[in-house]
């Protein structure tokens, strides 16, 4: 299927071109020393005055309701990490910088507990106001509530700092242990099954954009469906020449109508915009498909630059491409390729999303210059800095939207929205309940068709690169370092606790038991040692009594002089040597074995033999004239020959066939052509 193009320029004038201003270093005089912007190319407002006045639990709540455990503020000692908190987070993506703020607020807690915990039994402490306040007891609580060892280093690296500062010793406290988690790797056929159902999601709303171009281009509605589809993108057309935006808001679709007429008429603005951009559900579709496909972490995928060179043709091969994205937190670029043809493909999807959202990053564009000169105003006129940060807080937002390939239209709100690189936006569910993700309402609707004991088990983003990365390690028979490669890892360490999970390590250790079952099974019973009985043994459980004796006659076989088994020599067909007499001692001597479908058997180490004789009946075809070649058994035989070495690596087959040919023709092998009598040099 492919998505028909036509040339439309009559948005042309909603989407004018747009000079960007650059992205800069936005200075300002600062206000408290508490709060501060990162140097990360996707900039963080970090504000720690939250720990200075104290939490009380119910802040972000609703009607009242405790959302988080308080802990009281500590003014003094935040003043004296806050330098030190901005030196090591200077650079930090946004999401270690949220890490790093929930580990603060854990210490904040663990002081609180063990200063309450001394005045419940009497016991004079001094309250924990400086980094030189902080010791051994601190540390052996956070080892009995059991820490975690980021937020534990973490914290204890900026507490470090503050103490060399002030001539104090250091802390030489070592982390907590760390503590791996059991990770649980779907089952392959259920990954199969999600993938197979994101990419009919993909394919659905490439279909639904496909009709609306070609309603919109002049075609005859098929059914009133269509119709009232193609009234509602003459409508938002109307709409959009009427805004000067590709983007209207929704009183300027309405146009002053009532909202009831409006839809009782059959209008939609979810129909509208679904038409023209994808939506909520179509990017989630559109990213996890991706996130199947390429095995990238999801932070590599939000954070692909739209406006960059990121995808390129393979330099091997013109029909592929190679997708370029870049892990932030190993500093590494991360590679995937894919066929230009496949529009399920990752490469292709996000050029097809880009191209789709264009008119709307344009709108993007164009409302970031507005934003940029409104900020270089307030600085000219010396705003407060609250005032100023509020400002690059747009300012900021609006340079990932520019940049992100993640555009989309909620009818929920009027602005433009993306899949934001510092938030999970991209795992909240659009059709389920509250808390539900994108994945647990998609998988639920597949377990609805499927009996109880075919349940898809509940997956999460991280589970595709799992799945990538178990599907690497079987291809490769268990390479490590294939893994790593694929993965775009830096060092096996990080490759290995990918492949730390519960699936394959129950397969490794099944195997090995399997392996282990068979290996003293054939030297206890049988008295020996069989490769092949221990390697089907460890595949299939066990070898009967049949296959045991069928290997056995396999191995006594008869070899013919091309290396092919016989399974009664000593009557062959009669089509293969029709003067033959058989007695019972006398054996074949045609040995054509590839017209013998009774009798012959082929065998690994049956190359060689199979390629001289396809070397022989070539030679034989170019001294026979057309006719007599065709008239003649040689043309069966050469494609029976021919389809038995397709079984063969093509390589080695080619190789040994141009090594008897040279044979052939500098006299050092001689052809035997009719009845196999002739001797062979």
């Amino acid at each position: 299927m492919a998505i028909r193009r036509y040339n439309k320029d009559h948005l042309r004038q909603l989407a004018p071109e747009v000079t960007l201003v650059r992205p800069r270093e936005l200075e300002h005089k600062e206000g408290d020393p508490l709060v501060f912007w990162t140097r990360h190319e996707l900039p963080q407002l970090v504000d720690l005055r939250v720990f200075a006045d104290g939490d009380d639990g119910r802040s972000g709540g609703r009607k009242g309701r405790r959302v988080a455990r308080p802990f009281t503020g500590r003014p003094n000692l935040i003043a004296e990490l806050a330098p030190a908190l901005r030196a090591l987070w200077e650079y930090a993506a946004p999401r270690t910088v949220a890490q790093y703020m929930q580990a603060l607020r854990e210490w904040w807690r663990l002081f609180d507990v063990v200063e309450g915990d001394l005045a419940d039994h009497g016991v004079p402490s001094q309250k924990v106001r400086s980094v030189k306040d902080i010791g051994e007891l601190h540390r052996q609580r956070a080892f009995d509530d059991n820490m975690r060892r980021g937020p534990f280093g973490a914290v204890l690296a900026a507490i470090n700092i503050a103490r060399k500062a002030q001539g104090l010793r250091q802390l030489l406290w070592s982390r907590p242990a760390f503590r791996p988690r059991a990770r649980h790797l779907p089952p392959e056929s259920q990954v199969r099954e999600v993938r197979i159902a994101l990419k009919h999601g993909w394919f659905a709303t490439l279909d639904r954009w496909q009709t609306a171009d070609e309603l919109l281009a002049g075609r005859e509605p098929t059914d009133a469906e269509e119709l009232r589809l193609l009234r509602n993108y003459r409508m938002l057309e109307a709409a959009q020449l009427h805004a000067g935006q590709p983007r209207p808001r929704k009183d300027e679709v309405l146009n002053g109508r009532n909202a009831s007429s409006f839809y009782a008429d059959g209008f939609s603005l979810s129909d509208m915009f679904r038409g023209r951009y994808p939506d909520a559900e179509d990017i989630r579709y559109a990213f996890y498909l991706c996130l199947a496909s390429t095995g990238w972490n999801p932070s590599v995928l939000l954070t692909i630059d739209a406006n960059s060179g990121f995808i390129e043709t393979h330099p091997k091969d013109p029909t592929r491409y190679l997708l370029r994205g870049y892990k932030a937190r190993s500093r590494s670029e991360q590679y995937s390729e894919g066929l230009y043809k496949s529009q399920g493909s990752a490469g292709v999807v996000i050029q097809t999303l880009i191209s789709r959202t264009e008119p709307l990053r344009v709108q993007l564009r164009k409302e970031l210059n507005r934003q940029e000169f409104e900020y270089q105003r307030m600085l000219r006129d010396g705003e407060p800095a609250e005032q100023l940060d509020a400002q690059r807080k747009v300012v900021t937002k609006l340079q990932i939207g520019v940049s992100s390939p993640w555009l989309y239209v909620a009818t929920s709100t009027d602005e433009i929205v993306w899949l934001d690189p510092n938030l999970s936006v991209y795992a909240k569910g659009v059709n389920g309940g509250e808390g539900t993700s994108f994945l647990d309402g998609l998988i639920g609707r597949l377990n609805a068709d499927r009996s109880r004991d075919q349940q898809i088990a509940p997956m999460t983003a991280g589970d595709f690169r799992d799945a990538f990365a178990a599907y690497a390690y079987r291809i490769s028979g268990g390479m490590v370092l294939y893994v790593m490669k694929a993965l775009g890892h830096k060092s096996p360490q990080s490759t290995q606790i990918y492949l730390n999970k519960t699936q394959l390590n129950d397969q490794s250790v099944e195997l090995f038991r399997t392996f282990s079952n068979a290996l003293w099974s054939e030297i206890k019973v049988h008295k020996r040692l069989d490769p092949t009985i221990v390697a089907k043994c460890s595949r299939d459980g066990e070898a009967n009594a049949v296959e045991r004796a069928r290997l056995d006659s396999y191995r006594t076989l008869s070899r013919s002089r091309i290396g092919v088994g016989c399974k009664d020599p000593t009557r062959p067909p009669a089509h293969i040597a029709p003067n033959f007499r058989v007695d019972g001692r006398a054996m074949c001597h045609v040995q054509r074995c590839m017209l013998c479908l009774e009798h012959a058997v082929i065998f690994p180490d049956s190359l060689p033999g199979l390629t001289k004789r396809l070397a022989e009946l070539r030679a034989i075809q170019r001294r026979m004239s057309v006719i007599a070649f065709l008239e003649s058994s040689f043309g069966q035989e050469m494609e029976n020959t021919e389809l038995a070495l397709s079984g063969f690596n093509d390589d080695a087959v080619a190789a040994s066939v141009r090594d008897w040919e040279s044979r052939i023709y500098d006299g050092t092998h001689f052809v035997i052509d009719l009845d196999g009598l002739q001797g062979e040099a």
